[in-house]
């Protein structure tokens, strides 16, 4: 399935405070990135994807990406996203989000980062469950 272009598309109802486009990935965080990347390449053939490093690898796993998350290598906070494993929800405008996020009083734990190709936040659930806000540079979802 390809990733979706178009802005107007959504997985959301009509009356979402944050409309959603699509789900865009699943990550788990790891202490021992390499040994975990060759776990899922060895036992179930996973190729690379378009990030591939000691802090982010991505594998090649459409229609929903896969991702491991290493340990931090920056000391800001903006940078730590280690914990529990979380879903990316593919929104327009992520700082937009969280002003939303935050005027109904939704818990942000990371507030909006940009990286060289695009746009995340984490916030938390009622249940605590970790949900990353995420926009890609170049207009994808999916």
């Amino acid at each position: 399935m390809p990733r979706r272009k178009s802005r107007s598309a959504t997985i959301s109802s009509q009356r979402a405070l944050i409309p959603v486009r699509a789900l865009d990935f699943v990550m788990y965080n790891t202490k021992d990135i390499r040994r975990t990347r060759a776990f899922y390449q060895k036992l179930f053939g996973f190729k690379r994807g378009h990030e591939w490093n000691d802090f982010w690898s991505e594998f090649d796993t459409e229609p929903l990406t896969f991702c491991l998350n290493g340990v931090p290598t920056r000391p800001d906070p903006k940078w730590n996203w280690f914990g529990p494993a979380c879903v990316a929800l593919a929104v327009d405008d992520v700082p937009k989000a969280i002003a939303k996020c935050r005027k109904h009083r939704v818990k942000v734990l990371i507030p909006p980062v940009e990286t060289r190709v695009c746009w995340m936040a984490w916030i938390a659930d009622p249940a605590g469950n970790r949900i990353c806000l995420h926009s890609r540079k170049d207009g994808t979802a999916g």
